[in-house]
């Protein structure tokens, strides 16, 4: 005769593993860190896993890395690179061009990397060029393999070769799929949301990208203080196509 306490506790279990929700992961990016220290420090607030795209040469990058280090949050380089349109690249200092040399690509790389120490991969700031351009990713890739970041490809242009080159060099890598405030207004944004909660559901995963504005942040900090039990925020290095080998930097 079975025990009626055992059979409770088996049916308990059954039940427990065929109702446990499942979590859809969805990564969410804040990219152009580093010029407001209010914005930044705002969006490293955000709750929950989320990734912060800092530009390297920024007035305020190593207090936001600071601060993020100390959140618990994931930190990447938002590292320019060339545009189509090269006026949109005259903000920035320095700038990946598809005329350097592999020596300068790896002094600009290390100095984004003296920066931002505890960065956990790049992405591009701008890049519309760049990153069509096959020797161009090449030099990156081959840099990135050595140093161990994953590539996080912000997909500004559709004839982007990035990850398909990442992949050539094992480096891990993960693609946008949406802009949330491309344009900044609620109805639109909350539509892009919509959608990436969509394709997590779909396919377990989807990477939104957004920017430090006022809009954006007041619209993040409501949907992540609501957001459905079935969705769980990761980090982007979590949805690489692989996870890089090297230990964090401390």
């Amino acid at each position: 005769m079975n025990n009626p306490f055992s059979v409770l506790l088996s049916a308990c279990w059954f039940l427990l593993a065929n109702n446990s929700p499942v979590a859809n992961e969805l990564a969410i990016v804040i990219d152009d860190l580093g010029y407001s220290y209010q914005a930044g420090k705002r969006a490293i607030d955000l709750p929950g896993q989320i990734t912060l795209a800092i530009l390297p040469f920024a007035p305020n990058t190593r207090a936001l890395a600071k601060y993020a280090k100390a959140k618990n949050k994931e930190v990447i380089i938002h590292l320019p690179m060339q545009a189509e349109q090269d006026e949109v690249n005259v903000s920035e200092k320095v700038v990946l061009r598809q005329h350097m040399s592999s020596i300068q690509f790896k002094v600009i790389l290390d100095a984004s990397s003296n920066n931002l120490s505890n960065a956990r991969g790049i992405s591009n700031h701008t890049g519309s060029l760049l990153t069509q351009k096959r020797v161009s990713m090449r030099k990156l890739m081959s840099l990135l393999a050595q140093g161990d970041f994953y590539f996080l490809d912000s997909k500004t242009s559709s004839q982007s070769i990035a990850t398909k080159i990442a992949n050539q060099f094992n480096v891990a890598h993960v693609s946008r799929d949406f802009f949330l405030d491309n344009i900044k207004t609620e109805a639109n944004m909350e539509a892009m949301f919509k959608r990436a909660i969509k394709l997590s559901r779909k396919t377990g995963k989807a990477t939104v990208l957004a920017h430090p504005y006022a809009s954006s942040l007041y619209f993040l900090e409501r949907q992540l203080a609501d957001l459905p039990h079935d969705i769980q925020t990761v980090f982007a290095s979590k949805l690489t196509t692989h996870y890089p080998t090297a230990p964090v930097p401390p």
